[in-house]
């Protein structure tokens, strides 16, 4: 089995970064603090989404990647979505783009992009928290049927939802000022069944490593930001980076950015190849390896952002050097599609 990228995984990746950097980043040095009006969207932005970048990606076809092609999708995998999601997560690019792409197999009118859809995990219980409620076309609800938090699996569901006819509230002060979030007073009531147990568990599985992938592309930018500012930033006569510390700090930051590439593609790799030769069947190996790369690529976003902020010294810690905006959104995603607690769990009834 050969993990390495292939040309043609490499140049989508190329394309989809060079498509981004026409575009606004939140990290981006300068960047202003979102005013008391939300979040910083962009020119044309709504519910936290910049909708010439999402325009300009959908055109490039990232939400129809994993679609066949007489469907109108590209007919790819998993190993190539991870390359695009990695480079979303580089320019921590805002929107329903995980729950987009994942939608996009069960429902194909979606592969186009026109159409935003956002993805709701009831089956862990309350609080019922929803991202970028006002962008959204389309809600997918993931829950279980006997209204159970600790359901036996097989008895959860996948429902379509109109966004319209959800009772929500917005939370003021989330903790990723530039995701909007909003808490749903009570469980959608009725919607369109769409998916049984097993596509639940897919949909979970799939976000997880997509999650993952944008996790691991924030852990290595922060590590080209904190090397290249190590480089440049001189104390005591000296440029910062050839003091001990530091370079253990970046190297520290080096490796845990690649432990989680490494990972996440190899998960990738394992979940196409076991979708091919069994058909839908259990994925018990593949599964194990995109929990262990949701875990590594959680725990190198945070730790990084918190190491780039430490080699950054007091500038560190500003608004203006948008730092915080990777550690808040790596954060935010470390609870999403599946807590550590929970990917430890599924590891270890692998075992």
């Amino acid at each position: 089995m050969d993990f390495r990228p292939t040309q043609d995984q490499l140049a989508l990746a190329g394309a989809v970064r060079d498509v981004l950097g026409k575009h606004r980043s939140p990290g981006t040095p300068g960047e202003e603090a979102p005013g008391e009006d939300g979040p910083q969207t962009g020119a044309g932005g709504v519910g936290g989404v910049d909708v010439a970048l999402w325009r300009d990606l959908a055109e490039l076809g990232v939400f129809g990647l994993r679609v066949s092609e007489e469907e109108g999708g590209l007919g790819l995998g998993h190993a190539e979505s991870v390359h695009v999601f990695e480079e979303l997560g580089r320019a921590l690019a805002t929107g329903p783009y995980t729950a987009t792409a994942l939608a996009a197999p069960l429902l194909p009118e979606h592969a186009s992009g026109r159409h935003r859809v956002g993805l709701s995990d009831l089956t862990s219980g309350a609080p019922y928290l929803l991202e970028h409620l006002d962008a959204l076309d389309t809600l997918l609800v993931v829950e279980v049927v006997d209204g159970e938090a600790h359901a036996v699996p097989g008895h959860s569901q996948v429902l379509r939802v109109e966004p319209i006819e959800l009772r929500a509230e917005a939370v003021p002060h989330p903790v990723d000022p530039c995701v909007p979030l909003h808490r749903l007073r009570q469980k959608p009531l009725r919607g369109e069944i769409i998916g049984d147990a097993a596509t639940a568990d897919a949909l979970l599985r799939e976000g997880a490593l997509l999650t993952a992938a944008y996790q691991t592309g924030i852990a290595a930018t922060l590590t080209e930001r904190a090397v290249a500012y190590a480089k440049q930033r001189a104390q005591f006569g000296r440029a910062i980076g050839s003091f001990q510390a530091v370079k253990h700090l970046c190297a520290d930051m080096f490796a845990r950015a690649e432990l989680a590439r490494a990972a996440v593609h190899a998960a990738a790799v394992l979940l196409d190849d076991d979708r091919a030769d069994r058909d839908g069947a259990d994925l018990p190996a593949a599964a194990s390896a995109v929990s262990a790369a949701k875990l590594l690529a959680d725990e190198a976003a945070v730790a990084n952002a918190r190491a780039a902020i430490q080699i950054h010294g007091g500038m560190g810690c500003t608004w203006e050097m948008g730092l915080h905006y990777f550690l808040k959104r790596a954060w935010a995603l470390s609870l999403a599609y599946g807590r550590a607690a929970e990917h430890a769990d599924l590891i270890s009834e692998a075992l």
